[in-house]
């Protein structure tokens, strides 16, 4: 065999070998990414339960709110059309503040609350996380989603957005008790209306809807965003059982 012929195989060789490192090295930060999201997410729901480190936990409750949210953005940046995804993300911020805005203020969309001491900092009464937190629950919600609908269903931008809005409300069953415990709002006479539930339904389907239309949520979800929706549906579980 020519000897030029067999440098040519080392060199290809050589070349083949990176690209499955770096694969392995990627998979090996994802899992450590998706279990220091669990880690997080349940010891604050059991140091809640145990009365500990609660001054340190309502300190951080909305930079980390933003801070999964912007990971969530970029797991997702690199699998999406960027413009369009950029652009849907700061719209359903902006847009998701001003429907909070206005629900504090008129008691007509959700029903009469306010928001407590904890999520800080706050423009006209309102969290600026709060667009965030929306954000992050729209992404995550696409995530299971995508994972229970066939390819060729999901496909369908009005199903995909039913499903989508159906996994909101479900998260916020679980989350407005523990969101009382924890000091994000507060409801008038402790009680939470319909109102607040098929609003949510209704701006997760509006919402998920452009996103869909806007051939977002097509390629397979980053696996980080389907674990953010359960681990935070723990967090929430653990908060209510305290």
């Amino acid at each position: 065999m020519p000897a030029h012929f067999t440098a040519t195989k080392k060199n290809v060789g050589s070349q083949a070998a990176p690209p499955s490192l770096a694969a392995a090295g990627q998979a090996k930060y994802l899992r450590y990414k998706i279990a220091g999201l669990y880690i997080l997410l349940l010891a604050g729901g059991l140091w809640h339960i145990l009365g500990v480190l609660q001054t340190t936990m309502r300190l951080l409750a909305a930079p980390l709110l933003i801070a999964l949210c912007l990971l969530l953005c970029l797991e997702y940046f690199h699998e999406q059309r960027r413009r369009p995804f950029m652009a849907w993300c700061i719209f359903v911020c902006v847009v998701c503040f001003f429907i909070e805005l206005a629900g504090v203020k008129t008691g007509v969309i959700f029903g009469s609350y306010f928001y407590g001491p904890t999520l800080q900092p706050r423009i006209w009464d309102i969290p600026v996380a709060i667009g965030f937190a929306w954000l992050a629950m729209l992404i995550s919600s696409a995530a299971i989603a995508q994972y229970f609908l066939p390819p060729r269903i999901f496909a369908k931008p009005f199903i995909a957005a039913l499903l989508i809005a159906v996994l909101m409300v479900a998260f916020d069953l679980f989350m407005e008790p523990a969101a009382t415990k924890l000091g994000y709002w507060t409801w008038e006479n402790e009680s939470i209306p319909l109102q607040n539930y098929l609003a949510w339904f209704a701006f997760g389907f509006i919402l998920s809807y452009i996103g869909l239309r806007l051939g977002l949520f097509i390629k397979k979800p980053p696996a980080l965003a389907l674990h953010a929706y359960i681990a935070q549906l723990c967090y929430f579980v653990l908060v209510s059982l305290s």
